[in-house]
């Protein structure tokens, strides 16, 4: 019998820990009716899970769970939300998702997961979403995509996948999938080919591929193609050229196919030297480190400035010195076979200079592989292999290295002091790797850098001080990186003339202590970030006006507010951006901000210099002015009352000793006063009205 009473009660309490709570009923969401359809809105309540959570089952509805905890999905966690026709999990730092959480929403056809932490699409990710026609993925982190990952989304027609750290796409992916519209911007795709990938959406009516490093050679040619024969107007945007160097800046509708692969001509593209500093449009503070067209030349300074390109695809801030090695006929040169590392290709620079170490994308996964080790080396180049550590060990005998490429490799950690001993390098390539945080011992060493890539990383954040270590440093790129603000000094000390911000994710940027220490600057990019336009963005908007569009070279569109979305930010008044605060002084500010002009010239210097939020600050400005007013007339106040009152006590006491000593004098009586302390004392001298002793 008691055996029967425990199992109840253990029924009883699985039984009670089951329930769910209907969302709408208990009022824990916000459940309105809005044209018709049901919006469930359950946005930042804290949610980490939906087990004991409920809907209606009456009608469908739209489910908004955006700026909650449900940074895992696990199998069947909307099982209580069948009837759910959209989605919206945005920012709840979602960074997992295990195959069939989303069962049991046959019914959805929009998901938001955007703005999440995600880092793979896995087989079975989107199992259950048998309905689905909308994906919207945008600004994840988002890697590995397995090829199967779409091939049950039947109905999948609108794909946003921007702005993730996506660097080629699985063939076969879109089998089966009918995309219409396709968002592959701010990523890090350098081709994407026809047979497997373009061949398998036809029907596309939109597609975008901006700000993705695209590498214009010969397995490019298919896409330019493939541009030129889908329906007029549905490529959005540009496609714009990284590579090779003799392209950068290039738009791909623009390029011939002879340009793409001048190897079908005959001409092998390797061989073809960059551009000379006479022929780009901006030869830059930094000259080409050598040519390639067999006669080896040393680095050295520059000294001419042309004028700046204002335009974004012309901009020379991400020309670096090609790695690619020539082929030198005749002379002196000659291979260094004796202590040229397998796999590898050597040459000469210069009797006295050294070597040129070509290693790219020969699947080397350490730098101690490099064997048997190259003496003098004075260029180095890594790219496109699989190291994923870079020890301080690894560079003691490469002291007269100028250029390291370390670009497109799997590093993560860099051991401090790694480059104490490179004190003559120059140039340093660290793009396209997956370093999350950059700080001043991993620069030790660096005095004499001039250029340092660290664009399409994982960069979140960067520490006070860290370039102190290079004075020298006068480009760098942080593009395509997850940074959402700058320390402050970050810049001290550093005269930087070319800065690449884009494709981040800053609101805004402070001046004071950040922006006003590019006392040097010449090119700045700033575009692709989540500006804020609000009272926070006024001093920034000042900084950029003053800079003017040569330096500033590129649009910068705001985010939010939902009134100032999509809208550039230089276009817009500063008493639109900050009402509150051109109330207090509407005529001097106002002058500051009806003109873009005026506004460069004349800036508000307390905008500038003050730290202190203005919403806060005016307030507190108006109290204090309004206490004080208060004040001061209730002191004059009180001192004209008391002047007043004491006058009338003094006439009424004088009367009053008047009239009682007169009454005296009218009597014929002589009053003595009380005695002083030597024996005398005060008479009353009836005729003069005076005291006497």
């Amino acid at each position: 019998m008691l055996l029967w009473i425990v199992l109840l009660k253990a029924a009883l309490c699985v039984a009670i820990g089951n329930v769910t709570r209907d969302i709408c009923k208990e009022q824990i969401c916000s459940c309105n009716e809005i044209e018709g359809d049901l919006h469930i809105d359950c946005e930042k309540r804290s949610f980490s899970n939906l087990h004991h959570l409920t809907a209606p089952s009456s009608q469908f509805y739209h489910l908004l769970l955006h700026g909650n905890s449900l940074t895992r999905l696990f199998p069947n966690e909307f099982a209580n939300f069948y009837n759910a026709v959209s989605l919206h999990l945005e920012n709840n730092g979602l960074h997992d998702i295990v195959p069939g959480a989303f069962l049991g929403l046959q019914l959805v056809k929009r998901l938001h997961i955007n703005n999440n932490k995600i880092r793979s699409f896995r087989k079975s990710t989107f199992l259950g979403l048998d309905d689905l026609e909308y994906l919207q993925a945008d600004f994840n982190l988002l890697r590995d995509i397995d090829p199967a990952v779409f091939r049950d989304l039947n109905k999948l027609e609108v794909l946003i996948l921007n702005d993730n750290l996506i660097s080629a796409l699985p063939i076969n992916v879109f089998q089966h999938v009918p995309i219409t519209h396709l968002d592959l911007r701010g990523n890090r795709i350098k081709t994407l080919p026809y047979e497997g990938i373009l061949e398998q959406i036809p029907g596309i009516a939109e597609i975008l591929l901006e700000d993705n490093p695209w590498d214009c050679d010969c397995d490019l040619v298919s896409l330019k193609e493939w541009l030129e024969n889908i329906p007029p107007n549905a490529l959005i945007g540009r496609v714009i050229c990284e590579a090779p160097t003799r392209l950068q800046g290039h738009d791909l509708n623009e390029t011939s196919e002879l340009d793409l692969c001048p190897s079908k001509n005959g001409i092998d593209s390797s061989l073809v030297a960059p551009p000379t500093q006479e022929e780009t449009c901006d030869p830059g503070p930094i000259p080409t480190p050598y040519k390639i067209n067999g006669e080896m030349e040393a680095p050295t300074s520059g000294s001419g400035q042309k004028e700046r390109s204002k335009s974004r695809e012309n901009w020379q801030l991400k020309t670096r010195p090609t790695a690619r090695m020539a082929i030198v006929n005749g002379k002196s040169e000659h291979f260094y076979n004796a202590s040229c590392p397998l796999s590898c290709s050597c040459k000469l620079i210069d009797a006295n200079q050294g070597l040129r170490v070509n290693c790219e994308g020969k699947k080397i996964e350490s730098l101690a592989n490099l064997k048997p080790k190259p003496l003098n080396v004075q260029e180095l180049n890594l790219r496109d292999n699989s190291v994923h550590t870079i020890k301080k060990t690894h560079f003691h005998d490469y002291q007269n290295l100028n250029l390291l490429d370390l670009g497109g490799n799997n590093i993560k950690l860099i051991e401090n002091s790694t480059f104490q001993n490179l004190t003559e390098l120059r140039w340093l390539y660290m793009d396209k790797n997956y370093l999350d945080s950059i700080i001043p011992e991993m620069f030790i060493g660096l005095q004499n850098l001039e250029y340092l890539s660290l664009e399409y990383n994982d960069i979140q954040l960067i520490m006070a001080g860290t370039f102190n270590p290079m004075p020298n440093l006068r480009v760098l790129l942080l593009n395509n990186n997850i940074l959402k603000s700058l320390p402050v000094d970050v810049f001290q000390g550093v005269s930087l003339s070319r800065i690449s911000l884009h494709n981040n994710y800053f609101t805004f940027l402070p001046v004071t202590g950040v922006l006003d220490q590019l006392v040097s600057i010449i090119q700045i990019d700033l575009h692709g970030n989540q500006w804020d336009c609000s009272c926070n963005i006024v001093p920034f908007k000042q900084w950029i006006e003053r800079l003017g569009s040569d330096v500033v070279v590129s649009d910068l569109i705001c985010e939010s507010p939902e009134e100032f979305w999509k809208k550039d930010l230089r276009l817009l008044r500063n008493d639109l951006l900050c009402p509150q605060l051109y109330k207090i002084s509407p005529t001097s500010l106002s002058k500051n901000s009806t003109s873009t002009a005026d506004t460069g010239s004349r800036s508000n210097s307390y905008l500038e210099t003050s730290r202190v939020s203005i919403s806060v600050l005016v307030p507190g400005l108006l109290l204090v002015f309004v206490t004080s007013a208060f004040t001061v007339v209730g002191m004059l106040v009180f001192i004209l009352r008391n002047r007043k009152r004491s006058k009338r006590r003094d006439a009424n006491s004088s009367a009053s000793e008047i009239n009682s000593l007169q009454t005296v004098c009218d009597s014929s009586y002589w009053h003595s006063g009380p005695y002083h302390a030597d024996g005398s004392h005060r008479v009353y001298d009836c005729g003069t009205h005076s005291l006497s002793d």
